[in-house]
Formats: C-alpha cells, sequence, structure tokens
C-alpha cells in the first residue's frame, strides 16, 4: 500500500473517531424530529398536542437554534453548536428553511411550537439599525409595526394531506398494503402467539381506572400493545390517582413491563426487515424507505448549490416532523447502532420530542465545492435524556462499525440509494397502492413536489395535440361506420347550396345520429372503485362519484312516436344525393 493511501486512511480514522469542534464547517442538516407529548391515539377525537408536548417543542426548538443558527448567552447550546454559515440569525429567511410535515393538528402545532424556539419573537421597535433588517415593518411616516403578540413569527410550514403524493415520505406505511401485510404477518409468528398468551393475564389484570374510558377492557390485550402504553403513559404524567397506583410498591414494574412490550411490537411491525417475507424488499419498514428518500434528495440540492445557504437555491436546514413508526423504520433500514446488542436505539419506541440529525459537513479549510471533501454525520437525541450532554449521542450507520460516526458524502449517498424509495410511482407501484394521486404521477415524479404534468414545449405539444385529435376523429367516424350505417361513395362535385338534410352533414341532428356524450376534456366518468385490499375496503375504500345518463334525445324522440324508427331512414336520402358519378370541375382560384 502506498504512503499515500495509508495517509488518506490515517486521516479518515481521525475523522471518523473524534469530535471535531471548531474544524467543522456544517453546510446543511436534516432532521426528522418526533412531535411532542400529544393525547392518547385510543381515545376518541382528534388528538392534540398537550401543553406540555408544546413545551417539548419550544425547548428543542431553542437548542437547534444554538447549536446551527446563533451562538450567544440566549440561545441554548445543549445540543452542541455547529453553526452552519450565512443562517439568518434573527429573523426567519424562508429560503434557508424548508419545514414539512403531515396535515395532523399535532404535528402543525409541534411544527409551530419548535419554530417558536428557532426563531422567538422579534421586536422591530428595538433593533432599527438599517432600513433593511426591519424593512418590512417600517413605514413611511417613520414608525414601526410589530407583528401581533410582540413580534411573532410566522413560519412557512408545509403541511400535506393524505391525498398528496409528497405525503407517502413522512408516512410511507400508510396506504401501502404490502407494508401492512407484511406487518400483520407478525400476528402469525410463534413469537407473537407465545407472547399474546404468555401476558394475557398481566393485561388482564390492569386496571381500566388507569386509562380514563381511553380504550374498552377488551383492548387490554398484546395485539393493542402501543395503544396501551401510550394511553398509560399519558395517565401516569397527568393524572395523580393513576401516578400513586403505579409507584405503589405492588405496581413498580407495570409501567415498564407495558413500555417493553410495546417496543418489542412496535419493532416487529415496523422495524424487524429481517422478517419480512422478501428480506431484500423491507416493505414493513416502507416509511424508513421513503423518508430515506426525502433525506437523500434534500442533501442532493445542498451538494449541486457547493452548500451555498444565501442564495435561495437550497435550504441548509430542513425539519420534518412525524410520528414514532416512521422514525422506527428509518432507524431500522439505515442500521442505526447495528452493533448495540441490548437496549439498540433501533428496537425502542423514540420519545416525544426526539431527533434524528444527519449533517453535511468538511473540516479544516476544505470548501463544498468538491464532493469529494464532504462527509455525513449520524446522530440521534433521545427526548427524555434532556440536555446536559453537549452534543446528541452518535451512531454508526450502514454497519460502519461502531465507532464510524461519520462517513463520506459519496459512501452516504450510495448507501442511501440502495434503500431509499425516491418517487412517489416507485411506492405506488411497490406498495401495489390504490390511494388517489397513484394513476395520475410518473416515475419522475419526486417525493417532494406534488404530482404535476412535466411542462412541453409548444411544438411538441402542438404535435401531441394533432395526433390525438386525428385519433378521436378517426375513432369516432369508425363507429359511425359499424353501428350508424354510415358507407363512403365517390360523388360529384356542385356549387356549394344549403343543405335540407340534417346529422352529421347538415343543419339539424337526425334521429339516427349516435347519441355520443363524453365527460368534461374526454374523461371517462368515474366509477365506483373500493380498495382491492380487504382491510381498505372494510374503511370504506376509495369510493368516487358515478354519473349516470339519465336519457338521451333518440329515448325522448321514442317516446314521442311510440314506435321504433329505422336507422337506417335518415340516410337514404343522403345516399341518393352522393350516388352520382364523379365529374371533374375547375378548381377555384387561390385568393
Amino acid at each position: 500500500m502506498s504512503l499515500l493511501s495509508l495517509a488518506l486512511l490515517a486521516a479518515a480514522h481521525v475523522v471518523q473517531g473524534q469530535d471535531f469542534g471548531t474544524t467543522v464547517n456544517n453546510y446543511g442538516t436534516v432532521a426528522f424530529i418526533r412531535t411532542g407529548e400529544r393525547t392518547p391515539w385510543v381515545r376518541s377525537g382528534t388528538e392534540t398536542l398537550s401543553a406540555l408536548g408544546a413545551q417539548q417543542m419550544l425547548q428543542l426548538g431553542q437548542n437547534f437554534r444554538g447549536r446551527y443558527i446563533v451562538d450567544d448567552e440566549t440561545s441554548a447550546t445543549g445540543l452542541g453548536v455547529r453553526l452552519i454559515e450565512g443562517m439568518a440569525p434573527n429573523r426567519i429567511n424562508p429560503d434557508q428553511l424548508f419545514i414539512q410535515t403531515l396535515d395532523q393538528p399535532f404535528l402543525v402545532a409541534a411544527a409551530q411550537a419548535f419554530m417558536q424556539g428557532l426563531y422567538p419573537k422579534y421586536d422591530l421597535n428595538q433593533t432599527r439599525n438599517g432600513p433593511y433588517p426591519d424593512a418590512v415593518g417600517i413605514l413611511a411616516n417613520e414608525t414601526t409595526v410589530d407583528y401581533p403578540l410582540d413580534g411573532y413569527q410566522y413560519a412557512n410550514v408545509l403541511t400535506v394531506g393524505v391525498n398528496d403524493p409528497g405525503s407517502v415520505y413522512l408516512d410511507g406505511h400508510y396506504q401501502c398494503p404490502r407494508a401492512w401485510l407484511e406487518s400483520a404477518n407478525y400476528e402469525g409468528t410463534q413469537d407473537f402467539v407465545s407472547t399474546r398468551v404468555a401476558e394475557d393475564a398481566f393485561y388482564r389484570g390492569l386496571s381500566m381506572s388507569w386509562f380514563k374510558d381511553d380504550l374498552p377492557e377488551e383492548m387490554l390485550d398484546y395485539r393493542n400493545a402501543y395503544g396501551i402504553y401510550d394511553s398509560l403513559s399519558y395517565h401516569y404524567t397527568h393524572d395523580i390517582n393513576t401516578k400513586l397506583d403505579l409507584d405503589n410498591g405492588n405496581n413498580s414494574g407495570v409501567l415498564n413491563k407495558v413500555r417493553y412490550l410495546a417496543n418489542q411490537d412496535a419493532w416487529y411491525r415496523y422495524g424487524n426487515v429481517t422478517a419480512d417475507t422478501d428480506a431484500t424488499s423491507a416493505n414493513r419498514a416502507m416509511a424508513g424507505k421513503t423518508l430515506a428518500g426525502l433525506i437523500l434528495s434534500r442533501f442532493e440540492k445542498i451538494v449541486a448549490n457547493e452548500g451555498n445557504s444565501t442564495n435561495a437555491m437550497s435550504q441548509p436546514l430542513n425539519l420534518l416532523f412525524g410520528e414514532y413508526d416512521t422514525m422506527l423504520s428509518l432507524l431500522a433500514v439505515i442500521d442505526a447502532d447495528y452493533y448495540q446488542s441490548q437496549n439498540s436505539i433501533r428496537q425502542e419506541i423514540p420519545e416525544f420530542a426526539s431527533a434524528i440529525i444527519f449533517e453535511l459537513f468538511t473540516t479544516g479549510n476544505n470548501t463544498a465545492d468538491d464532493p469529494d471533501n464532504l462527509w455525513v454525520h449520524f446522530s440521534y437525541h433521545n427526548g427524555t435524556q434532556g440536555y446536559d450532554d453537549t452534543a446528541p449521542q452518535v451512531y454508526s450507520i450502514f454497519r460502519n462499525g461502531p465507532s464510524k460516526g461519520s462517513i463520506t458524502w459519496r459512501e452516504f449517498s450510495d448507501s442511501m440509494n440502495s434503500i431509499a424509495v425516491k418517487t412517489s410511482a416507485d411506492w405506488c407501484e411497490t406498495c401495489s397502492s390504490q390511494s388517489v394521486f397513484c394513476p395520475t404521477v410518473s416515475t419522475t415524479t419526486s417525493l417532494t413536489t406534488s404530482a404535476k404534468s412535466p411542462k412541453l414545449s409548444p411544438a411538441v405539444a402542438g404535435v401531441i395535440g394533432a395526433v390525438v385529435t386525428l385519433a378521436v376523429a378517426a375513432l369516432l367516424f369508425g363507429l359511425a361506420m359499424l353501428l350508424g350505417g354510415v358507407r363512403l361513395h365517390r360523388v360529384e362535385r356542385r356549387p356549394r347550396q344549403t343543405s335540407s338534410l340534417g346529422g352529421f352533414k347538415g343543419s339539424a341532428k337526425l334521429a339516427s345520429d349516435p347519441d355520443l356524450g363524453l365527460a368534461k376534456k374526454g374523461v371517462v366518468p368515474a366509477t365506483n372503485d373500493p380498495f382491492a385490499d380487504p382491510a381498505v375496503a372494510a374503511a370504506g375504500g376509495n369510493k368516487r362519484i358515478v354519473h349516470e345518463r339519465v336519457g338521451s334525445w333518440e329515448l325522448r324522440a321514442k317516446e314521442r312516436s311510440g314506435e321504433e324508427e329505422s336507422p337506417r331512414g335518415s340516410f337514404e336520402a343522403i345516399e341518393a344525393a352522393m350516388g352520382r358519378p364523379v365529374r371533374a370541375v375547375q378548381p377555384l382560384e387561390r385568393i
């Protein structure tokens, strides 16, 4: 091996095994953040972010501010400091932030609370040091107007609904029948059956008073392990009687056991990819695969822009908000903490306000204009561990060894590409999904955008339009010949005259002309098309409006006459007029 190779290996070892401190040039961050505490999902009604959950997100946002935006006495630094150069310190610059979540109320509220910590209120009256920072609040009469709530800042939070193809990368498990099937396969395993039988008495021994009517007694079963834990932990935090009962000596281990069983069930349903029917597909971790596709695409924009955070070509700080199942799936497909045999983060439900963090950086004097200078750093912040440490915990990914917390950009890109689902069309095909957007997306529709038709040049669009028009005309004429008795004849040219005949060749519609009607823009009328998957059909399916044909002019004519008419009658006059032989006519001169 050459001396150069040895030097490079030695340098790589130093990079992988040390805290870079001030030598790190952070060019971009992508973080997936679990919501703060919310009401139990098994409770009837809409889940809402609790006051405690909002405070958790506010505190996490403050620590992100101290790590990435500004390091001063007003910022929290419980996550350490890795500033992104060029980030606006006080006023939100929407060109530097990408914030996305699903359109569920508790997730949107969690993102808003987080942003209050990341960019706190900003009083324009106290910062009039020039026209540019505060121009938005300065009026022509030299007075200043603050935003409401003493300078509250409004972040641009992009929310996506379940009918938007962009929703799949924040919750790729939803509406994915193959992922459901792989998750449901766990209930047919010996592990599930034996655990369910063994823990039946434990679950039935839980007091219903601890759950405050969140769930019926019939749900006290290992099959509902997460819902039971979610409700019990919520009331342990909020209800004094539940807390006292569970802290009692006889029940002191109940909450921990409920949590342990919930962890085990969640791991097998969303993370244990080696148990898939097809181990290479990892369908039960589909949510992690789509999230990996989004994370990679966000970094690709930063790399293509050479790390520039000020020209609006890429957003250096990317904040994604979701739930525990998506986070578990991602940790599984990237093999986070693979060499940890016990208490692995891959096999535990992340606490509220936890964060998975990826950072793109260079070291020393290296710059981002050369991708070979770039590294990716992975870390994990557990929401219950507080902020006593100076940085989130570093873990290895993609089985790179327990001491390898950072890998090169090219290695990261190749590894993520091997697991990621990057287009909504690929997701639809892999999942066999009947989502409403699946028929409209193409193989090039990115997960980061809604499904839109690609733009065509006017010339190409004109050619396509002409071809489609000719094809439709040929089809209609063929139907007329087949069903209406239309025949071609050579006819004699004669001076133009007003025709007294109706139908397609004249001024009025004949009784024999077919009543052909197309839906608006030529779209075939919708029909009932429930999901093929039984579980989806049971939930209501994808029912669409059916447009029925309620009558036609032919039917009304028959009702008036009281008898059938021959379809040949209206064409006899036409054929008589067309039956003369062809005669040459002097063509008209072109004007």
